[in-house]
């Protein structure tokens, strides 16, 4: 089966908005973030990506665009569930389905937005480049928590 770089950016996504398990890796500072932070793991995973795509001068107007559209997605992502580990102890069974409702609904949102970025990006990669990109997001997915 073949999975388009859409179906993988969700696994992606995924891995950079929630916290990572305690003690995967060590803190470090990426663009004067901490790695312990939810924004410092976003920042040390692009800067990964941005490696192994190989992103040109050339493209980097449009790294810059996906990048900011992850950032913006993980913002918001981090803000849902905060409020609702914040409202839980008090919600009602409805109320709790709402929100779990409602972070779908906006993760299918931030999805639409952060693949329409990275096809962006994709399509102007020389077939070389999108093939390295294709093995990097493969093994993105790959490393995704279930």
């Amino acid at each position: 089966m073949i999975l388009k770089p859409t179906i993988v950016i969700g696994a992606v996504l995924a891995a950079l908005a929630l916290p990572a398990a305690a003690g995967a890796q060590p803190p470090s500072k990426v663009g004067g973030a901490s790695a312990t932070t939810i924004g410092g793991r976003v920042e040390q995973r692009l800067a990964r990506l941005h490696t192994e795509f190989g992103i040109t001068p050339d493209e980097e107007k449009l790294w810059g665009q996906f990048a900011d559209v992850v950032r913006s997605n993980a913002r918001t992502m981090g803000g849902l569930f905060s409020q609702r580990r914040a409202a839980l102890p008090g919600m009602t069974a409805a109320d709790n389905m709402h929100s779990l409702t409602e972070i779908a609904a906006q993760h299918a949102r931030a999805m639409q937005w952060m693949d329409a970025a990275f096809m962006a990006l994709y399509t102007t990669m020389p077939p070389a480049q999108q093939k390295a990109t294709d093995a990097a997001m493969r093994a993105e997915g790959m490393n995704a928590r279930p």
